[in-house]
């Protein structure tokens, strides 16, 4: 989709706000609510990454001994646990979207198709490649191909030592969408990934032969603006082989990955990412309602409302919990069995942004470039 179809759509969507009532009270966000903590959580450190934040998916690559980031204007820095710094990279050009991560390597993507591998070790470049158009998501790996999404419906296999075309496709987008793009997920031989256009597919990973294409929502509406479904969310499969994947003004669903066929569907409207954990699969709704679903059934479990209108981001699994930030820079821990907080911390005042998690250590990244690392007591 073009940058006037975007602007086009961004502008309706400010005029439909502006139509209402002036009489029509604007529901705020929801205040959070005291609680009995049951997790000790401690800030270590906090260092600021970037000024401006990048135009695309922004996500913080975290081992047992490193953590990597970038900024827009084409840094790309590693620390090690305790935040000394151990190497950094000036690319010399601005970066959209990163970091993806894989067998020593990490990738990042520009505005313009530049794709990027880098030595994990020591920060050298290891190849730069060019795929066909605006890369607003990190590219992903496998350790054989380096699997690139852009933003005009294109997906583009690289070869992993050295950023040789491998193999495209290209799937049929509508002339109006979200500026977005759905990260591609690798499980076993196979990527899966949405597109703009409402549906998920499973393609071959050596050869890029599309295995199936299905619709996740089918939309009825009769506007232009109604009929926007794009999937611009990370999707999930379970251990069982069920993928679960869920679009703007749509819904979730849960597809069998063997043949395609849909297991069950219900309403949702989501750009965040699907987290599939044990029996339960979980979302952040268009209105920062957390919702949690059975795999096999489709039934909801429980719905966590208190974080309404919060800006909720990154969804991130942290041992039996999953952990999301919002726009006043709080980071909520919350049991996946029963969707009850059990514990919070205020990193910052700014809008978290992405979050990255290990065994040991949480990482968080803020709108300002504020990045900050805490562990559980």
């Amino acid at each position: 989709m073009n940058f006037k179809k975007k602007i086009i759509l961004f502008s309706i969507s400010l005029t439909l706000l502006a139509c209402q009532s002036d009489s029509e009270k604007k529901e705020g966000p929801a205040e959070l609510q005291d609680f009995d903590s049951e997790i000790k959580l401690q800030k270590n450190w906090s260092k600021g990454i970037f000024s401006d934040e990048p135009s695309g998916r922004v996500d913080i690559i975290l081992d047992d001994s490193n953590l990597f980031s970038f900024s827009e204007e084409g840094e790309v820095i590693a620390f090690n646990i305790e935040g000394k710094r151990i190497w950094n990279l000036d690319l010399g050009f601005e970066v959209s979207a990163g970091l993806g991560y894989g067998n020593g390597s990490l990738f990042i993507g520009t505005d313009n198709g530049k794709t990027v591998s880098i030595n994990s070790t020591n920060g050298e470049i290891n190849w730069t490649s060019e795929v066909s158009g605006e890369i607003l998501v990190a590219p992903v790996t496998n350790g054989l191909f380096v699997i690139v999404q852009s933003s005009n419906g294109k997906i583009t296999a690289l070869d992993f030592k050295n950023g040789n075309f491998k193999w495209e496709y290209t799937a049929v987008l509508p002339s109006l969408s979200l500026r977005g793009t759905s990260q591609p997920i690798f499980d076993q031989n196979f990527i899966y990934t949405g597109f703009a256009n409402g549906n998920l597919a499973k393609i071959e990973t050596r050869s890029g032969v599309v295995q199936w294409e299905v619709p996740v929502t089918i939309s009825k509406a009769s506007s232009e603006i109604e009929r926007v479904i794009d999937i611009d969310s990370k999707s999930a499969i379970s251990q069982n082989g069920i993928a679960f994947a869920v679009s703007y003004q749509g819904d979730i669903s849960a597809i069998d990955s063997r043949n395609g066929r849909t297991i069950w569907r219900q309403a949702a409207s989501s750009t965040n990412d699907v987290l599939s954990v044990k029996n339960n699969t979980l979302i952040i709704d268009e209105f920062d309602v957390i919702k949690s679903f059975d795999n096999v059934t489709g039934s909801t479990i429980w719905i966590n409302e208190e974080y309404r209108l919060r800006n909720l981001k990154s969804i991130s699994r942290f041992g039996d919990f999953f952990v999301v930030g919002d726009f006043k820079g709080y980071l909520h821990f919350i049991n996946q069995e029963d969707g009850v907080t059990k514990g919070r911390i205020k990193l910052s005042r700014s809008q978290v942004i992405t979050i990255s998690t290990s065994d040991e250590n949480i990482v968080s990244l803020d709108q300002s470039g504020k990045l900050s690392v805490l562990t559980v007591k």
